[in-house]
């Protein structure tokens, strides 16, 4: 769900609710970020990396999950939306994914 601000009570509220992969995550090292400039917004739950892009009509699509092979992964992207920066456990290397637009 995502949540709007009511213009009278200053309350956000629920109005979107976006279904992701099953699972418990156990992990908590990659906070979620929004890049206004590609109206985009980067979650990890579990083994994924889901770039989930805001609509023009205001509604939230689920573009790309990337999956890796463990929960204990660390990331960010860059400002810009550019570049997606992460290091997991399972293969112990930095790896940096750049955005292609289609």
């Amino acid at each position: 769900m995502s949540n709007e601000m009511n213009s009278l009570s200053k309350q956000f509220t629920k109005t979107k609710h976006i279904t992701l992969n099953e699972g418990n995550d156990s992990y908590e090292l990659f906070h979620q970020q929004f890049i206004r400039q590609k109206q985009l917004i980067v979650n990890k739950h579990c083994n994924y990396v889901n770039l989930i892009r805001k609509t023009q009509k205001g509604e939230f699509k689920v573009e790309q999950s990337i999956q890796f092979n463990t929960q204990r992964l660390y990331g960010q992207m860059s400002d810009d939306g550019e570049y997606l920066i992460t290091w997991d456990y399972q293969s112990n290397e930095i790896q940096i994914r750049k955005y292609k637009e289609e």
